[in-house]
C-alpha cells in the first residue's frame, strides 16, 4: 500500500508547492525587506552635541535608502558583457543607477529603464565597477570581473604590503551614492603579489549566485540627486 500512497503523496506535494510557492516567496521577500530597512547602513546618523559624540546619546537618525523587490525575467552568465532584465520599470519608480542586490549579496546596478522593465549591469560585466572595502583591514579597492567564471571576481587597487588573508570579506565601501555600505560582495579565495605593479591580485568568490538568480532587491538612495548635484561641481576641477 505504501508503494502506491508514496508516489501519490509526492505528486500532491508537488502541486501544493507549485500553487503556494509564489505567495510564500513573496511573503519571505517582504519579511526580508522589513529587516533590511532597519539596518544601520540604511540610515544617516549624526550627533547633536559634543557630549553625544562621547556618550552615544541623542543621535539623529534619517533614512537614506529605500528598498523594494523585483523578479529576474532574463539573465546571462556566459557572455562577455552579461546583463539582467527585471520586471520593474518607470511605472514602479525604478531609475538609472539604483543598486541591485540578492538575498546573498551584491548583484549590480540598474542601467536602462523602460515603462515596465529595467536592465541591470551585473558584476559579471567588464563595465561594472563597485567600490569595495576589504574586512578586516578596511582598505578600499574596486571589484572588477576579469575571469570568465561567473562565480569569481577580482578586487584591484589593494597595495601589496597590506595583509589580506584567505577568507576575508569584500563588502561595499559606502563611498558612492549607489550602494549602502557593508553589503557583502564576496569572500577572498586567492591572493598573490603582482610583479608588474605594486598592487595585490585578489580573487573573490562572489556572494550572489548568478546562475540561480530569481528575486532581487532594488535600493534607492533618497539623497542621490542632491549628492550627484554637488559632485558635478568638481568634475572638471
Amino acid at each position: 500500500m505504501q508503494g502506491v500512497i508514496g508516489p501519490v503523496q509526492k505528486f500532491a506535494n508537488y502541486f501544493y508547492r507549485q500553487f503556494h510557492y509564489p505567495s510564500e516567496n513573496a511573503y519571505l521577500m517582504q519579511q526580508n525587506i522589513e529587516l533590511l530597512k532597519t539596518k544601520d547602513n540604511m540610515f544617516i546618523f549624526s550627533e547633536d552635541t559634543v557630549y553625544s559624540v562621547f556618550s552615544g546619546e541623542n543621535k539623529n537618525k534619517r533614512r537614506m535608502y529605500d528598498i523594494t523587490t523585483a523578479h529576474v525575467v532574463f539573465n546571462t552568465t556566459h557572455k562577455l558583457n552579461n546583463y539582467i532584465i527585471i520586471d520593474k520599470g518607470k511605472k514602479e519608480g525604478v531609475t538609472h543607477d539604483m543598486a541591485v542586490i540578492s538575498p546573498n549579496g551584491v548583484v549590480g546596478v540598474v542601467s536602462d529603464v523602460s515603462e515596465n522593465f529595467s536592465t541591470v549591469i551585473p558584476l559579471l560585466n567588464p563595465n561594472s565597477r563597485v567600490s569595495a572595502r576589504i574586512i578586516p583591514i578596511n582598505q578600499i579597492g574596486t571589484v572588477v570581473w576579469i575571469d570568465p567564471d561567473p562565480t569569481i571576481a577580482q578586487v584591484i587597487d589593494i597595495p601589496q604590503h597590506l595583509m589580506v588573508a584567505i577568507g576575508d570579506s569584500a563588502v561595499t565601501s559606502g563611498h558612492s551614492s549607489v550602494f549602502p555600505k557593508d553589503i557583502l560582495i564576496g569572500t577572498v579565495i586567492e591572493k598573490y603579489d603582482n610583479p608588474n605593479n605594486t598592487f595585490l591580485t585578489i580573487k573573490i568568490k562572489l556572494a550572489a549566485d548568478f546562475r540561480n538568480l530569481h528575486n532581487v532587491y532594488l535600493i534607492s538612495n533618497l539623497y542621490k540627486s542632491e549628492i550627484d548635484s554637488l559632485k558635478t561641481k568638481f568634475k572638471n576641477e
